[in-house]
């Protein structure tokens, strides 16, 4: 065998020990292992199979109302945006019952939910289109709705009141078209145009307050919700920047309108003498709100950031600062107690040009609920919006029912309504204990 022929069965054999080599590593490294269970970390412990799907607990059913569910704190009432939110109460004791009522802005349909069950109605079909804002009043049987509408190539604010009777149309909402019941229809009463602000009687009363404002004044009338022809004009003024408060039917405020770095001033107008007194003054940027009975001022001072809370009391006239941060429109005076207050109160602040930004939008906030108790100065926070799994709230509009039990409000950013149960359990009526009669004295 020459070396020619060596070489080459040497390179034949060279090229079959390869592909023999190559093959088996082929077939070692494609065989799949048999997977073993893994050790749990602790005893009792679950373990997964390499290549099982992940084990993923189920969510927390969504509530249903009428489902004998436990009903939640917190709890978003309609899933489309409203225009404004109202508290509608009955009775009293045992017959007491706290429904909210909110108005839609796409086509004006009023609904109704009561607190006790969250099963919402809706208790009007009628339309009421471009809806921007509607103010509750007349212990939520009557709304002022308010629109912006094309009118003669300009856009004019188209205002009027929808009184609702004691029996209105109402309409499950459901996979059914059918009424539940059948009641008469709203009525609606007509308010000037172009009112650039305006109030309802916190106290319930059949009362509206409102602004109009000419080439260089303004002017503040009352009407009530059924009669907007009877009117009493209780103030008038050079100036046309002014934000009204109706805390009740016998005092109104105004508060400058605030902007950053520009002082702010607050007036008292008795409406039945119409007289005028400056309660506050000369700080930048000031909001404000006044308790239902006068004689407290929540405002704030607004400098570079949102400062610190501050009351000012109008008998004494002095002034407490609290160290939550926080604009006073974000807060609800209680009913049961004058001296507390519920503010919603940002969790954290971002840096802006305040309340300017906020009030256009271009920030939000995400809010925490506090009580404030004026007296004492003290302060606690009751209700943060993840414990109840729920998204980051920017709280407006909030209101408080007459027994503290529920805070209604909205989100600023979804335009929804929400209410949250300010207590764990709603305290069972108890029949009051009467005193025994005296005893008939014999003749």
């Amino acid at each position: 065998m020459d070396d020619r022929r060596k070489k080459n069965i040497l390179i034949a054999v060279a090229i079959l020990l390869l592909l023999l080599i190559l093959g088996g590593a082929y077939w070692y490294f494609s065989k799949k292992p048999v997977p073993t269970k893994p050790t749990p970390e602790f005893p009792g412990g679950a373990g997964q199979y390499p290549g099982e799907p992940a084990v993923v607990e189920p969510e927390e059913p969504a509530f249903i109302p009428g489902s004998g569910a436990p009903l939640p704190r917190l709890y978003e009432l309609h899933k489309s945006p409203v225009a404004g939110v109202g508290f509608f109460e009955t009775g009293k004791g045992a017959d007491h019952t706290v429904s909210a009522r909110y108005i839609e802005r796409g086509l004006g349909h009023i609904f109704e939910t009561p607190l006790a069950t969250y099963a919402e109605s809706r208790i009007s079909n009628e339309t009421h289109s471009q809806l921007a804002e509607a103010l509750w009043g007349n212990g939520g049987k009557s709304v002022v709705i308010r629109s912006l509408v094309d009118q003669y190539g300009s856009t004019a604010i188209k205002s009027s009141i929808l009184n609702l009777g004691s029996s209105i149309s109402s309409f499950a909402r459901s996979t059914s078209t059918e009424p539940v019941s059948e009641f008469s229809e709203t009525e609606e009463v007509l308010l000037p145009d172009y009112l650039p602000f305006l109030a309802t009687a916190e106290d319930g009363a059949d009362k509206v307050f409102y602004l109009e404002n000419g080439t260089d004044a303004s002017a503040g009338s009352i009407v009530s919700f059924k009669n907007v022809a009877d009117i009493s004009k209780i103030f008038s003024s050079s100036f046309t920047e002014w934000l009204p408060q109706f805390p009740n039917q016998k005092l109104a405020t105004l508060t400058s309108k605030p902007s950053a770095g520009i002082p702010g001033h607050l007036f008292f107008i008795d409406t039945k003498t119409k007289a005028l007194t400056k309660v506050l003054g000369g700080i930048s940027g000031l909001t404000t709100l006044t308790s239902h009975d006068g004689k407290l001022v929540l405002y704030a001072e607004v400098l570079s950031e949102l400062s610190s809370l501050s009351v000012y009391n109008t008998t004494t006239r002095e002034s407490r600062t609290f160290s939550i941060k926080t604009l006073p429109e974000k807060c609800a005076w209680s009913f049961k107690n004058p001296a507390i207050v519920y503010c919603a109160v940002p969790q954290t602040l971002p840096s802006a040009r305040y309340p300017d930004q906020w009030y256009q939008g271009t920030i939000s906030f995400s809010d925490a609920v506090w009580t404030v108790d004026t007296t004492t100065g003290r302060i606690q926070k009751i209700m943060t919006p993840d414990e109840f799994n729920a998204p980051a709230l920017d709280i407006v509009n909030p209101t408080l029912s007459s027994d503290d039990y529920y805070l209604l409000f909205m989100n600023k950013v979804s335009g929804t309504p929400w209410v949250y149960r300010t207590v764990e359990v709603i305290p069972p009526w108890i029949e009051p204990v009467l005193p025994a009669p005296a005893p008939k004295k014999k003749k």
